[in-house]
């Protein structure tokens, strides 16, 4: 009866150990902040937005030294930018409004969109975090 129990006991403790493990490095993407972040300046294009922005990219699978960055719709502060890492996207930020913040930022996975942030009332905080499963649909929608 002792050895049932034990036997149980490491099954169950094998099961939550397991469920509780933590994820491998570049499974799980968590924005650093709920603050948006600032749009990289068109003259950090070339890779000075690495230090100031760096945060943005922990988790993405991706060393932050292999990631590109090119901005769209001109001026000062490009009203989108999207990081590659060979030839794939990485991330994509979005200023809808033109304020220089971004107010959407997807993160991508092997190509694919697996999270999107996004500021929807333009306060400069993240409003909803979606996840999209690996068919690209969305598998879950948290509000803030």
């Amino acid at each position: 009866m002792q050895r049932i129990h034990t036997a149980a006991g490491l099954v169950v403790l094998a099961a939550v150990a397991l469920g509780a493990a933590p994820a491998r490095a570049g499974q799980e993407w968590t924005p650093p902040s709920r603050q948006m972040p600032q749009m990289p300046a068109a003259g950090e294009l070339d890779g000075g937005w690495r230090g100031s922005l760096g945060a943005w990219f922990g988790g993405t699978g991706v060393q932050l030294d292999q990631v590109r960055a090119s901005g769209d719709d001109g001026g000062a502060r490009p009203r989108f930018v999207r990081f590659t890492a060979q030839s794939r996207p990485v991330e994509a930020w979005s200023d809808r409004n033109g304020d220089g913040r971004a107010d959407q930022v997807e993160v991508f996975r092997d190509g694919a969109r697996a999270y999107q942030l996004v500021d929807t009332d333009y306060d400069g905080r993240a409003n909803v975090l979606r996840v999209y499963g690996a068919g690209g649909g969305l598998a879950r929608e948290e509000r803030y």
